[in-house]
């Protein structure tokens, strides 16, 4: 049966572009995700993106069209990102170590050069892109690649695999000693083949969240009482949505990865009955108050599961149960999520 491993990091989608290619930063729930073995390195933020009123964006989704019906959003989701981590590829880089899994759509290898000094490198599947896809300036495997690098000796190589809205994968190597950029290519170049063939699927367990479309899940009348007139659609990454609307949002998050003993996520929770699904629910009164709903879809061993998180929140000058919005969408939700 496949659950997804542990040190998943999963990022609220109206977050996102705050965490927009954090690979390594750490975004997302702590109780969700064991500290990693490497540095954390972060890139701005879009403009507005903490506060979604402020966001000039009209959230469109855009075509969703692929470059390659082989790079199809469905079946991304399907993708084992650790089978991407091609043995003989790393190998001509240097020693490597143990894939490191990182929920749905990470995989990372700590390894050595052929020097014996420290490379990592992650893998990130269905990355979401903003300025990466207009700024692809070279060709990788015969796809659009956009590089940056970060000062600390990151570099990630992106390869665009839909345009509108920008998705993609990406390669993070960090390499203080080197030019990371240069086995980002190389890794990436192998990546694009690996991830055109049907090797690197896997099959999901009977009731997993994996398959499904955060976005396409909740119906009509559940997304307009949540977050309440005409709201934007904000897709981040593979497993995550949210809706944002003038005075409210709500966010659905699909994770994969480490679930904590006895379920306690957080020190705060509570518990709620969503009706026969016990719930943690944890209120937060910050200048843009929220309140999270986490339930924990399955089990398997190691403390590895999935884990369906609800968000509900608005700005402070906006007066509504933020606990009952986030309940009430879950309620609605929960009919259509499979059973386990």
């Amino acid at each position: 049966m496949h659950l997804v491993p542990r040190l998943a990091r999963r990022v609220p989608a109206v977050a996102a572009a705050l965490c927009a290619l954090t690979m390594l930063a750490g975004c997302g729930s702590d109780a969700l995700a064991k500290k990693p073995p490497f540095p954390r390195s972060t890139v701005q933020a879009a403009k507005g993106m903490t506060d979604p009123s402020t966001d000039p964006g009209s959230g469109s989704t855009g075509s969703g069209k692929p470059v390659d019906p082989a790079f199809a959003v469905d079946k991304l989701r399907l993708v084992d990102p650790c089978k991407l981590l091609d043995a003989d590829t790393l190998k001509e880089l240097g020693k490597p170590d143990e894939a490191v899994p990182g929920g749905f759509t990470r995989c990372s290898n700590f390894m050595k050069d052929k020097a014996g000094k420290d490379l990592s490198i992650t893998i990130e599947v269905g990355q979401t892109l903003t300025s990466e896809v207009e700024k692809a300036d070279k060709k990788l495997a015969g796809l659009n690649s956009y590089e940056q690098v970060l000062e600390g000796s990151a570099c990630f190589v992106t390869v665009i695999t839909q345009e509108d809205p920008g998705i993609g994968i990406t390669v993070q190597v960090g390499y203080k000693d080197g030019d990371g950029c240069e086995p980002g290519r190389k890794i990436a170049e192998s990546v694009v083949k690996l991830a055109k063939g049907k090797a690197v699927a896997r099959t999901a367990a009977k009731g997993s969240l994996i398959t499904l479309d955060p976005c396409e899940l909740p119906s009509d009348a559940a997304v307009a009482d949540a977050a309440k007139e005409s709201p934007r659609v904000y897709p981040y990454g593979l497993h995550n949505c949210s809706w944002v609307g003038s005075d409210a949002e709500v966010t659905l998050d699909f994770r994969g990865g480490y679930v904590p003993k006895d379920d306690k996520f957080d020190p705060k929770q509570v518990d709620v009955d969503l009706g026969g699904v016990k719930a943690y629910q944890v209120e937060s009164s910050t200048s843009y108050p929220s309140c999270t709903l986490r339930w924990v879809q399955l089990k398997g061993q190691d403390n590895d599961g999935e884990v369906v998180e609800v968000k509900s929140a608005g700005p402070k000058k906006s007066e509504f149960d933020r606990c009952a919005k986030a309940q009430a969408f879950a309620k609605a939700l929960l009919p259509k999520i499979p059973k386990a």
